[in-house]
């Protein structure tokens, strides 16, 4: 073999564990899921079930006014199926990351002011990847989502970005959020909601369990700025509600701190000074 040939060929060689190790990086996955084709053929299949499940002489019936305009996180989880037994043309859905009405605030209107819902439902969630982002940080994200996460700076307060969310701050975080979204509801509403054709409820539905209350709980926790949960339960809209099920709207009162975990203090027993013993004079 020529030396031409076998120099190039052990520095090939040598250099070969260098370039291995470069190429060693995780890559992402392309997809992650059911491949395409499968979900292609799942919605193709379905919407043939639906055709066939219709009459094909019953009349197309014109669209009535919705029961609601439905705000709500995009999280794939939270499905209207969890509080409504036909959401077909009964709710109108309006979603985006932290269910923030600032992001879609032409969209809400048009449920609130033309398509004239009675009712405009806010629900944030337990479990959110919304606000598990914003408060763990979001710079590596693209653009556009780290605009949109950028409004939830209002209603959570800019200092919370980078410090991640624990068991127990998560609910605190939800319930600010929806409080703030709520408010902002009342104020660019205010007409329909003093008229009473508007009312606007908050609520989170609890995807984990945090409540204590049961998975995929909704739990009411404003009605049009009111958030005491005796006042709520007092209230006319919810007076169809028999006694168990007013139990379970209003928030939960979250302690800062856990009873269990605080310190006992133990009052320290004084302490007696032993008599000295007074040494008798010896007798010369």
């Amino acid at each position: 073999m020529r030396l031409g040939i076998v120099i190039p060929l052990s520095l090939f060689v040598a250099l070969l564990p260098l370039a291995s190790d470069a190429d060693m990086r995780p890559i992402k996955k392309l997809r992650a899921g059911l491949p395409p084709y499968a979900v292609a053929e799942k919605i193709v299949r379905h919407n043939e079930q639906v055709v066939a499940s219709r009459p094909a002489d019953e009349p197309l019936q014109t669209p009535g006014t919705p029961h609601m305009t439905w705000l709500a996180d995009c999280d794939a989880r939270v499905q209207p199926t969890l509080f409504y037994p036909d959401p077909i043309d009964t709710i109108y859905t309006v979603r985006n990351p932290g269910n923030q009405l600032s992001l879609s605030a032409g969209a809400i209107d048009y449920g609130v002011n033309e398509l004239l819902t009675p009712v405009l439902l806010i629900t944030g969630n337990t479990n959110s990847d919304s606000i598990r982002l914003f408060a763990k940080g979001y710079n590596h994200l693209g653009p556009d989502l780290r605009r949109d996460l950028d409004g939830l700076r209002l209603p959570l307060g800019k200092n919370t970005t980078g410090l991640g969310v624990g068991a127990q701050t998560e609910p605190l975080l939800v319930e600010k959020n929806v409080d703030f979204q709520v408010a902002t509801a009342i104020k660019r509403y205010e007409q329909r909601i003093e008229s009473g054709r508007l009312v606007v409820i908050g609520a989170v539905i609890d995807l984990n369990n945090q409540y204590g209350r049961g998975l995929n709980r909704l739990i009411i926790i404003n009605i049009n700025g009111e958030t005491a949960p005796e006042k709520l339960r007092a209230m006319h809209h919810l007076i169809r509600l028999d006694k168990r099920l007013l139990d379970l709207v209003g928030r939960k009162p979250w302690e800062e701190a856990n009873e269990e975990g605080k310190a006992t203090i133990v009052p320290s027993k004084p302490k007696h000074k032993k008599p000295t013993q007074k040494k008798s004079a010896r007798k010369k």
